[in-house]
């Protein structure tokens, strides 16, 4: 078994190297000028405005539908980075706490728990860079099917570049470079919070684990059984702190993402059942509508789990030796137990719970808006 004592792990390695990528810690600090910086405002900033500047421009109620749809996922990109961008600060005081944690994780049974949820970190890592890839494929499969000139999503061009091809390969060229750095920016967005919870579901198995533990080793006295328990308190004060800072950071991106997923999914359903006739566009959609469901259903379920382990720490205190330790452990127990017993919320914007039902709502919300856009079609 591998010594996690030796080795802190990189939790946030991908989502690090992509915000590097994207200035984020230089726009975070004020560094305006740096070239990447002034790259992506350019690209991450214009996109957006330029595809709301078109809006309900276009003959055909498919170019109109596709650009509002993605016109919304580009403003809530820009709007989740910002988010996440003015949290930096917040990050690096989250990585201090959990390798703090790491280091506490002994014994096989608890490493065997601590390498299953870096392994669990790794399957989320490629499931998202699966998905972004093959939609930017996709996208751009989609657009080289295409007959005649036209741009990848709709969208407005200050120059002509209909009549000009010079023009053409500007405003193609542009929307190539932006669209590629708001994928970048989605996938971070939308990779870090499953991520950082189930990095806070995996931590309190862990704690779960030390302390139903105690008393069981006939090696340690009751003086070591209290230290042990002291420093349990201790962890979890931490993993409170730690899901303080996780709340911080990914609260208001959440309710963002809940909005526009369900905007999105009623729209491009609405889409791909009543206005895609070709093939290329049927298989674009029915891909979108599945990258949808997989940006909010992993967060969703392991926003679950991270109740369920929290409600598992106050069994755990029951499931140590108590009945053998000393009277200072019982009465730290029970401090503990009380402690634990005010379970933290997982809410997006203060307001919505980051759990399945609220996955089945997010559902439900879609079906509105398809039947919305319906009624208003029919009108």
């Amino acid at each position: 078994m591998k010594n996690t004592n030796k080795k802190i792990i990189d939790h946030f390695r991908i989502c690090r190297i992509i915000w590097h990528f994207l200035g984020a810690f230089k726009l975070n600090a004020r560094q305006y000028w740096n070239f990447f910086t002034v790259f992506h405002i350019f690209a991450g900033v214009l996109l957006p405005l330029s595809l709301l500047r078109a809006i309900a421009s276009f003959d055909t109620p498919m170019e109109n539908i596709t650009n509002f749809c993605m016109a919304v996922t580009s403003v809530s990109t820009t709007l989740k980075f910002l988010c996440y961008m003015s949290k930096m600060d917040t990050l690096e005081q989250l990585e201090k706490i959990l390798k703090q944690l790491d280091t506490r994780v002994n014994g096989s049974q608890q490493g065997l728990c601590f390498w299953q949820m870096v392994k669990q970190n790794r399957i989320l890592c490629n499931l998202y860079l699966v998905i972004y890839i093959s939609l930017t494929l996709f996208t751009e499969i989609s657009f080289w099917l295409r007959s005649g000139r036209s741009l990848i999503f709709p969208g407005w061009f200050p120059l002509d570049w209909s009549e000009s091809l010079i023009n053409y390969v500007l405003a193609l060229s542009f929307q190539c470079v932006s669209i590629f750095i708001q994928i970048m920016e989605n996938m971070v967005d939308d990779l870090f919070p499953p991520l950082a919870l189930n990095l806070i579901a995996g931590q309190c198995e862990l704690l779960a684990l030390r302390i139903s533990g105690i008393g069981h080793n006939k090696n340690d006295n009751q003086r070591t059984n209290e230290k042990e328990l002291i420093n349990c308190i201790c962890d979890q004060e931490k993993l409170h702190r730690l899901f303080q800072l996780t709340m911080d950071i990914i609260s208001w991106p959440m309710l963002i993402q809940f909005i526009v997923i369900a905007i999105d999914f009623g729209t491009s359903m609405f889409t791909l059942i009543f206005y895609a006739k070709t093939p290329q566009d049927r298989f674009f959609f029915t891909f979108f509508l599945v990258g949808l469901n997989c940006e909010i259903f992993p967060v969703c379920y392991i926003g679950a789990n991270v109740d369920f382990q929290f409600d598992r720490l106050h069994y755990a205190i029951f499931c140590s030796n108590w009945i053998n330790q000393s009277r200072q452990y019982r009465q730290n127990a029970l401090i503990l137990a009380e402690r634990i017993k005010k379970r933290p919320l997982l809410l997006a914007g203060h307001m919505v719970p980051i759990h399945l039902t609220t996955f089945m709502a997010n559902c439900k919300a879609a079906y509105s808006i398809f039947t919305l856009i319906g009624d208003a079609g029919n009108k």
